[in-house]
């Protein structure tokens, strides 16, 4: 599954083993999937083609 990073293009994901390189990343191992999809919304991270994040209640 491929997951995007707009704000944070170069971002690394240390404990999870994910670099995204110009914004993109691509995962296959479902637990982290699962947990890419646990971040904080303001690191922008999401699934390609998927909607933006958006903090509860906004």
């Amino acid at each position: 599954m491929k997951f995007t990073s707009s704000p944070h293009p170069e971002l690394i994901v240390h404990d999870l083993g994910v670099i995204f390189h110009e914004g993109e990343a691509e995962v296959a191992d479902k637990a982290t999937i699962d947990a890419l999809r646990g971040l904080p919304c303001e690191l922008g991270v999401r699934v390609a083609g998927g909607r933006p994040t958006t903090r509860p209640g906004a």
